[in-house]
């Protein structure tokens, strides 16, 4: 089978972002096709039209458009026996398609992130953008003729924000990476360490994990949260700010960008993770914590349902501190908990295989008709 692919993003492994492991992903599960991939420096995609303003925001979702009307008309003349599109690719496509997504829909976005972004004008670009993609989205759905989504949740948010029928959407849980046995490395000293990996953004929740280990550092003083990962550009003076204030009230260490060893060894010294989202789902960071068989406290926008979630860790209550705290406090003081929630993140590693997302993978496009 010949399938035609269309990706908004670079291909060479450059951009910083979850998107290239995704794409990795589904291109392996779709291993034996022949795949022609269409994307902008890594395929035969030329924007059309002119470039936007780098500076703006929207600029994404403009240009993503101009590339998925360069697809759609050049897509037709490979002459595919299947079409699968990534984010608004497949918006100008004529034929059938099956459109893959791991977001939150924005209209559903908007509301989350009301009154967490600062009053300024990056920001407010920010926010028009999410406005304005909001709008457009469900168009992208409705065109589709299949839909993989990689949580309950966001199909149950495609559902109830734009309509969709619920048979036309397929949940493929992202696979999980298993890390060297997931060997736990014993600590010296008293410190409980918390970490919180990958890009810190205000969709991350990182002022709700600073004020969450403000409250913590009361009860348990000994809890330490290591920040990694880099700081949005336009993200950096409001997110230094927040670390700034809580300095003497919270202990927090902002590490930075780390290479992979030394990211792993984090994630080994570790005794939990802490994943506050604002509205984040299935990021490639959480399955790798899991894959280390590290505890996790986070919320319903984690990518699992919350039974699934208080297996492994503890599943609180959306943008509450006090909730974040309690499940931080319940997994760091009892060690009959901690160690149960790291063997109930085996267990979960396990289930949520590379072979059982293949076998997802190929199942929507055998039974959309498109093999």
């Amino acid at each position: 089978m010949k399938i035609a692919i269309g990706v908004p993003n670079q291909l060479d492994g450059k951009s910083q972002n979850g998107f290239i492991t995704a794409f990795r992903d589904i291109h392996r599960a779709l291993d034996g096709h022949q795949r022609v991939v269409f994307a902008p420096g890594g395929g035969d995609v030329n924007l059309a039209g002119e470039m936007r303003d780098p500076a703006d925001p929207m600029n994404q979702y403009y240009n993503t458009e101009s590339l998925a009307m360069d697809f759609a008309k050049k897509v037709g003349g490979t002459n595919p026996d299947a079409i699968l599109a990534f984010t608004m690719m497949g918006r100008f496509v004529s034929g059938k398609h099956v459109y893959y997504t791991s977001n939150v829909p924005y209209k559903k976005v908007v509301g989350l992130i009301e009154g967490e972004y600062p009053k300024n004008t990056h920001f407010e670009r920010l926010a028009r953008y999410y406005r304005f993609v909001a709008g457009k989205e469900r168009e992208n759905y409705v065109k589709a003729s299949r839909i993989i989504v990689l949580s309950e949740k966001i199909q149950g948010l495609i559902i109830s924000e734009h309509g969709i029928e619920p048979e036309k959407i397929t949940c493929i849980p992202r696979p999980i990476p298993v890390f060297n046995g997931m060997n736990r490395t014993k600590k010296a000293g008293t410190a409980k360490i918390i970490i919180m990996p990958a890009e810190l953004r205000v969709m991350k929740g990182i002022r709700y994990a600073i004020e969450t280990m403000k409250l913590l550092k009361k009860t348990l003083p000994e809890a330490v949260l290591i920040m990694c990962g880099r700081i949005n550009n336009y993200e950096q003076e409001y997110v230094k700010a927040l670390l700034g204030e809580a300095k003497g009230k919270a202990n927090i260490f902002y590490v930075g960008f780390l290479s992979r060893e030394q990211y792993h060894a984090y994630l080994g010294m570790a005794d939990c993770a802490f994943m506050p989202f604002c509205f984040d789902e299935c990021p490639i960071a959480l399955s790798e914590c899991i894959g280390h068989g590290l505890p996790v406290v986070t919320n319903e926008y984690a990518g699992y349902g919350r039974e699934t979630i208080d297996t492994f860790g503890y599943c609180a209550r959306h943008k509450d501190i006090e909730d974040y705290s309690e499940g931080l406090a319940r997994i760091l003081t009892d060690e009959g908990a901690l160690k149960k929630k790291a063997e109930g993140a085996k267990r979960i590693a396990q289930t949520f295989t590379f072979d059982r997302y293949r076998e997802g993978i190929r199942s929507v496009f055998e039974e959309s008709g498109e093999a």
